[in-house]
């Protein structure tokens, strides 16, 4: 089933990341104007007037993703926390299932081996995060 693209999920983004670069209140004027836009056409969804200190604070997140995030430089515990974000990207978008073949393709995001991620899963249907379905592969969030 393909997704609808109406800018949903732009304007969600766009929303947390409002939230989190003006988590405090900065009298300074605007320095940075961003605009979110939503593929596949990249139609306008949002834009964020941020202040110079709150511009700086979100490069330094992105680079700090980033580089945490390359494949192979990941810590279990930071893989464990993009793989908990996926799940709840996932719940936001009302999904209710995940399959296998989403978390070994975010690998990269993610910054671990298939293998790595297979355990983890194991692990997350054992804590009682994920549910079996009668569907292999399928997991139910």
């Amino acid at each position: 089933m393909k997704q609808k693209e109406d800018g949903t999920r732009a304007r969600v983004f766009a929303a947390a990341l409002r939230n989190w670069a003006t988590i405090d209140a900065d009298p300074a004027p605007t320095a940075v104007r961003l605009d979110i836009r939503q593929p596949p056409d990249w139609a306008y969804a949002a834009t964020i007037n941020i202040t110079a200190r709150q511009h700086q604070r979100v490069l330094a997140f992105l680079h700090d993703d980033v580089a945490e995030n390359k494949p192979g430089h990941s810590t279990p515990e930071c893989a464990a926390t993009v793989i908990n974000a996926l799940l709840t990207e996932h719940r936001i978008a009302g999904r209710s299932h995940i399959t296998a073949a989403d978390l070994v393709n975010a690998a990269p995001r993610i910054g671990r081996s298939r293998t790595w991620i297979a355990a983890h899963i194991t692990e997350l249907i054992d804590t009682g995060r994920l549910g079996e379905t009668r569907r292999p592969g399928r997991f139910r969030l």
